[in-house]
């Protein structure tokens, strides 16, 4: 019986430790870089700081600019050459368009993605084509996104001569950082594993006899 019962504890235990192990694994990459996009824009409107911002749209002729849209607008921002080599965040917690961005982003659709530069103009992609994938899986559908990074990668001015007029170029990077959505064997095996970390607790709680003796 004692060796039954050990055999059990030592199961639960094991089963305590990998869901243990799976936990953290899952909670360490949380966070992990998972896609990355380069692009760059341009105008003849230098000496100045750019109004920019990004959305997600259905519709790429939807009429509100990509700074005004409240439901999926990120980085609505103004920037100027010396921010070259920043990285600006956005997340949940200091973007108000980050959850309707990211849910458009990971629907399984080719929406598009528009980004509003500094004289205005709203330039928008596929997001095929925004962030280089395939026709099959145009989007990050099967992440979860936690947070989005924009990359001043280089914003410079400079006079073309044949023009005889500056220009202004911006060149950024959106990178995506999340983790694969676990499967639902996974959420079972945690659970699992749980019930088991239980259990081999109880196993190991002390337990106290009473001996009633003769009176």
């Amino acid at each position: 019986m004692k060796t039954i019962e050990t055999r059990s504890v030592s199961l639960s235990g094991l089963l305590a430790t990998l869901s243990l192990v799976l936990f953290c694994t899952l909670n360490t990459h949380a966070q992990g870089l998972i896609w990355s996009a380069s692009h760059s824009a341009g105008n003849s409107a230098p000496l100045a700081s750019w109004q920019v911002a990004f959305d997600h749209v259905s519709d790429p002729s939807f009429p509100i600019y990509p700074s005004l849209n409240p439901v999926t607008g990120i980085f609505s921002m103004t920037i100027a050459t010396n921010d070259t080599g920043r990285t600006f965040a956005a997340n949940a917690l200091n973007e108000p368009g980050f959850a309707g961005f990211v849910a458009g982003l990971t629907d399984g659709e080719n929406g598009h993605l528009r980004f509003q530069d500094g004289s205005g103009a709203v330039q928008p992609w596929h997001e095929q084509d925004f962030l280089g994938r395939s026709a099959l899986a145009p989007d990050l559908a099967g992440y979860n996104i936690t947070e989005i990074a924009f990359r001043v990668n280089n914003f410079y001015d400079y006079f073309d001569v044949p023009e005889d007029r500056w220009f202004r170029t911006l060149e950024y990077s959106l990178d995506f950082y999340g983790a694969p959505v676990p499967e639902p064997s996974t959420y079972a095996l945690l659970a699992l594993g749980a019930a088991a970390l239980l259990m081999w607790r109880k196993a190991r709680r002390p337990t106290t006899e009473t001996k009633i003796g003769n009176e």
